[in-house]
C-alpha cells in the first residue's frame, strides 16, 4: 500500500469508526484511558494537522514548532491538542479531521513518488526515514485508535 492509499484508508477507518455513533456516546470517557471518542478524533485531527505541516514543509522547509513539539514532547502535544478542542462539538471535530485529510491528500499528490520514498529526506524525524515511513506510522496510529473506538462501540451496544 503506497502513502496515498494509506492516507485514504486512514480517513475511511475514521469515518467507519464513528459512522452513526450517537452524539451522546461521543463524550463518554474510557475509550483510550480517560479519552472519549470525541477526544480520540480530536487527537487524530491534531495528527492530521502535523501531516499537513510535514507535507507543506517537506520540499523546502524546516520543522515547525508544532512538529517539534509533536516529535519531542508527545504527551504534552497530545494533551494540549485534545484540551484545545474540549468544548468543540463532535461534528466540528469530525469536520476538522476531514478538512485536514483533504489538505493532506492534495499536498501529497504534489510530491513525486520517488521523493516520498527517498530515505534520509526527513533527518529531523529519523536518519534513514522517508515520508512514506512517516505516513505509515500515522496510518498505524490511526488504525490503533479506530480499533479502540470499535471495541468501545461493541462493549456499549448491549
Amino acid at each position: 500500500m503506497n502513502a496515498s492509499e494509506q492516507l485514504e484508508n486512514s480517513n475511511l477507518m475514521v469515518i467507519s469508526a464513528v459512522d452513526d455513533l450517537p452524539e451522546t456516546t461521543w463524550d463518554i470517557p474510557g475509550v483510550c484511558g480517560n479519552w472519549s471518542v470525541k477526544d480520540i478524533v480530536a487527537h487524530l485531527a491534531s495528527y492530521e494537522h502535523i501531516v499537513v505541516e510535514v507535507l507543506s514543509i517537506f520540499q523546502k522547509g524546516e520543522p515547525t514548532p508544532s512538529i517539534l513539539k509533536f516529535l519531542h514532547q508527545r504527551d504534552q502535544f497530545n494533551n494540549d491538542e485534545v484540551e484545545a478542542r474540549k468544548y468543540d462539538t463532535a461534528q466540528h471535530i469530525e469536520d476538522e479531521y476531514q478538512d485536514m485529510q483533504v489538505q493532506a491528500a492534495s499536498l501529497l499528490m504534489q510530491i513525486p513518488d520517488e521523493k516520498v520514498l527517498k530515505k534520509g529526506t526527513m533527518p529531523w524525524y529519523g536518519e534513514d526515514c522517508c515520508l512514506a515511513d512517516f505516513i505509515h506510522r500515522i496510518y498505524e496510529h490511526t488504525q490503533e485508535h479506530c480499533a479502540q473506538i470499535a471495541s468501545f462501540r461493541e462493549s456499549n451496544s448491549h
